[in-house]
């Protein structure tokens, strides 16, 4: 079992979104689960992950705009994870064996943990360091553990995925199977600018185009001679950079077969010489290729629709209480 634990950037940020609150804030009771409560600081924590990654997708106006949608959701995963662990208390503590076999993959855990940094000193050290207390991170594993277990027996295996399903959504949704095709090149661009003259730079670019025909290297001459993106490893773009390259210019040598060299193309700023590396023709994926990721699909369907299902029947006999 893997190190359950905050990587320190991750710590960092999340420190930095706990701490713009003050002391009394962050202790103050936003939710009560059955008598269990759901504070301020443990709302700012499960969410501080969400804010970091709409920040970076959406900018500081867009994550104002998500905020109240996030923080709520952030509000709810609590709750459910609270109903959660007091029914899995109730039940899975109940069984003689399934508590012992939970606090087996505890001292595991643990176990793991102090072998991979090397010893129980350097597993605190390590844990302080990254604000962790190993104690409570016990005990959150073991709400994890508990969570498994129940969501085992009442979701998972009553998840049921069917291989005439799997061969059903494929004949429905062929289309969401077809790959587009792509391909590889490598490029020189002559940019005006370095010349004094258009003139000149036709010339410069006929010139190369013409050693390009004798059988030089295009790598080499991109090398020399190109001042475009990636001229330091022979003006090559993979497959799954070209969709960074400008469009337009693509669409011009997407007929050109591998290994042949397009004329010269202009453009605004140059002139542009292409080589096709390598040709990947779209497709559609057979059956075969596709059932897996369909299956997988199809069971991530089932499991949030089972879960919602689960909760929807536990929360009846939930009391909860809001103070925001």
């Amino acid at each position: 079992m893997k190190v359950l634990r905050l990587s320190l950037v991750f710590f960092i940020l999340q420190l930095f979104y706990l701490y713009q609150a003050s002391a009394d804030n962050l202790n103050a009771v936003r939710v009560i689960v059955n008598g269990e409560i759901i504070t301020e600081f443990d709302i700012r924590r499960e969410v501080a992950n969400a804010f970091q990654i709409a920040r970076e997708k959406y900018g500081e106006e867009g994550l104002q705009r998500k905020e109240r949608e996030i923080i709520s959701k952030g509000i709810d995963e609590l709750i459910d994870r609270k109903i959660l662990v007091q029914e899995a208390k109730k039940v899975v503590l109940a069984d003689p064996e399934k508590a012992e076999a939970i606090e087996k993959n505890l001292d595991a855990f643990v176990k793991g943990a102090v072998e991979e940094v090397g010893s129980v000193y350097k597993y605190y050290e390590l844990a302080h360091k990254q604000g962790i207390n190993p104690l409570k991170k016990r005990a959150e594993l073991k709400e994890d553990l508990l969570i498994e277990e129940i969501m085992r027996d009442n979701v998972y295996r009553k998840i049921v995925v069917t291989p005439k399903g799997i061969k059903r959504y494929y004949q429905e949704h062929t289309d969401e199977f077809t790959r587009e095709g792509s391909l590889s090149f490598r490029h020189i661009l002559l940019m005006f600018s370095r010349y004094e003259t258009k003139e000149d730079a036709k010339s410069a670019a006929e010139d190369i185009l013409n050693r390009l025909k004798s059988g030089e290297e295009f790598g080499d001459l991109a090398k020399e001679y190109s001042r475009g993106p990636h001229s330091d490893e022979g003006g090559l773009w993979e497959t799954d950079e070209v969709k960074d390259f400008r469009k337009d210019l693509v669409a011009k040598i997407s007929n050109l077969k591998e290994g042949e060299i397009s004329p010269i193309i202009d453009s605004s700023f140059g002139h542009h010489i292409f080589k096709i590396e390598e040709v990947i023709p779209s497709q559609t994926l057979t059956f075969q290729q596709a059932q897996n990721e369909i299956r997988n699909m199809l069971f991530r369907e089932e499991f949030v629709k089972k879960r919602k299902e689960y909760l929807r029947k536990l929360r009846k006999d939930v009391v909860i209480k809001r103070y925001y």
